[in-house]
């Protein structure tokens, strides 16, 4: 007696509309790739009232950059989803906030100090040193809103550019600005984005601290 083999169950159509979707592409577009006579021929496909032959089959796989294994058996979002859940990484770095900014100022150089900041995690890593620090003003908007956080690397004065956002640490505390450098009288410019905001200078030799604005974390 032969016992019948048991299907599989087959994802074609909420996969064919899960990535549909994905790329952005309209039920026009999809029934032209296929030379379909019109975008319901397509949508049958999606809703499983039909089946794409295997040639179609094989021209989705590739338009959609998958196997045809995937294609036909898998459910492709979920399965994306578990991965891109499990990819994700979180790196710890610490974090300045606004109730400990003027402290910071004047602690940055204390290595004691620095372990007590609290930390904040990241979902990508950072190129090198990294630090994260509260943003308070609009003097940097539309740019970097108030009340974000921006995660910053430190660099050097040295390899300052003109008109990027940094962080810069003075005596006189942290400020969020765009960075603008005359070597000959070794002058650092701090501009505002928002323009209601004048540009100010400070000596280049007052800076103890740097950090390239690399990231910007919506509160």
């Amino acid at each position: 007696m032969s016992v019948p083999r048991k299907e599989k169950h087959s994802y074609i159509g909420p996969n064919l509309f899960f990535l549909r979707k994905q790329k952005g592409n309209t039920l026009e577009q999809m029934a032209d790739l296929l030379f379909l006579k019109g975008k319901s021929s397509y949508k049958a496909y999606e809703e499983g009232r039909s089946l794409p032959d295997i040639h179609k089959l094989m021209k989705l796989a590739s338009y959609f950059d998958t196997s045809l294994e995937e294609l036909v058996y898998q459910d492709i979002e979920n399965l994306k989803a578990s991965k891109k859940t499990e990819d994700t990484k979180l790196f710890e770095i610490g974090k300045v906030p606004l109730a400990a900014a003027a402290g910071y100022a004047r602690s940055f150089g204390d290595l004691g100090y620095i372990r007590e900041l609290e930390t904040i995690k990241i979902p990508f890593q950072p190129y090198g040193i990294a630090r994260a620090f509260d943003i308070e003003g609009d003097s940097m908007e539309p740019e970097i809103p108030d009340g974000a956080t921006v995660v910053g690397i430190k660099i050097s004065p040295s390899e300052i550019k003109d008109n990027k956002a940094y962080i810069i640490v003075t005596v006189n505390g942290l400020q969020c600005k765009n960075i603008s450098i005359d070597e000959d009288e070794k002058i650092i410019y701090l501009i505002s984005k928002n323009q209601k905001y004048r540009m100010k200078h400070i000596e280049k030799s007052d800076v103890m601290e740097i950090w390239e604005v690399w990231r910007i974390l919506q509160n």
